[in-house]
């Protein structure tokens, strides 16, 4: 473990300034620790060692969880600063007790509408009171950023494959002879498309991207393209495999399917990434989305003399 001291030198009134103690910026993997009274530090993993150690009070309110600041990550609890608001990068914990009415902090309104904070950031170890209507983000009551991120993934109008498909689901195929699938490209369909969630004080937007599609195909079997395929034109592509996304062929006719018909179930994965609005808070996720179609596949007739 190494450490690196940064001493707050009182300059005028309640200002400081941080003196890091060894040149160079922390890396990501480092982690800044700021106790209610002594010198501010950043604890650094060491290359050779298992891994950074979580810093202390980390475990108290908030968990290990860990957040990031301007690309250090940070805990986003310490004892006597509270939970950090990824928006800012700064702590915040409820005043105790609260102001008294008319106290300046209320900026005008009285006790019980909203609430009174010390919020503190890097290099104010005194922190500032603030009003906040609601508990800023990263505090109790007050929706995460991965909450907030669950809603902007919802609002994404993600759907399953708008599917095409050679032979035609109005006609038939035949056994053995190639199958052609793929989808119509959109922002719905495939991507990418962007959604975005906020709350006072943060924002959160989402973007989704379909990676694959597993077809499968109603025999047994499945292809998986981790394209969108491309569409069939009788003209130019006749009996020839797509070059894209195809199925080889079925070996059986689909008489005997319920229907006398091969179910196609399209499974698009798409990837999902989210972002805090000016930095500090990410995350990843993947949902699928289904749609189906069917085709018939007879045998080819040979007629003898």
């Amino acid at each position: 473990m190494l450490t690196r001291v940064l001493r707050a030198v009182a300059v005028s009134g309640a200002a400081v300034i941080l003196v890091v103690g060894l040149a160079g910026a922390p890396a990501r993997a480092d982690h800044w620790v700021c106790p209610p009274i002594g010198d501010c530090y950043v604890e650094v993993e060491d290359p050779g060692g298992g891994g950074a150690d979580i810093p202390p009070g980390a475990g108290e309110g908030g968990g290990s969880q860990e957040c990031t600041s301007e690309g250090v990550a940070v805990p986003c609890w310490q004892a006597g600063w509270g939970h950090l608001n990824p928006a800012d990068g700064c702590y915040y914990i409820l005043e105790s007790p609260q102001p008294a009415a008319g106290d300046p902090a209320w900026e005008g309104r009285e006790p019980g509408e909203g609430s009174v904070y010390r919020q503190r950031c890097y290099g104010d170890p005194i922190g500032a009171l603030v009003w906040r209507a609601d508990p800023p983000p990263g505090t109790p009551g007050s929706l995460s950023p991965a909450q907030l991120a669950t809603r902007a993934i919802s609002e994404l109008p993600m759907r399953g494959a708008r599917i095409g498909i050679s032979p035609d689901p109005d006609g038939a195929g035949l056994v053995g002879l190639p199958v052609w699938m793929w989808t119509a490209v959109t922002p719905q369909t495939w991507g990418p498309i962007t959604a975005t969630a906020s709350v006072p004080g943060m924002s959160v937007t989402a973007r989704g991207q379909a990676t694959r599609i597993r077809w499968d195909m109603g025999n047994g079997q499945s292809v998986v393209c981790d394209n969108p395929g491309t569409p069939y034109s009788k003209e130019e592509d006749g009996a020839s495999a797509s070059p894209m996304c195809g199925f080889d062929g079925y070996a059986l006719p689909s008489r005997t399917q319920p229907g006398g018909r091969y179910t196609i179930t399209a499974t698009t994965t798409w990837d999902i990434d989210w972002w805090v609005a000016g930095g500090g808070v990410t995350g990843s996720e993947t949902v699928t989305r289904e749609s189906t179609t069917s085709i018939r596949i007879d045998e080819l007739q040979v007629v003898t003399g």
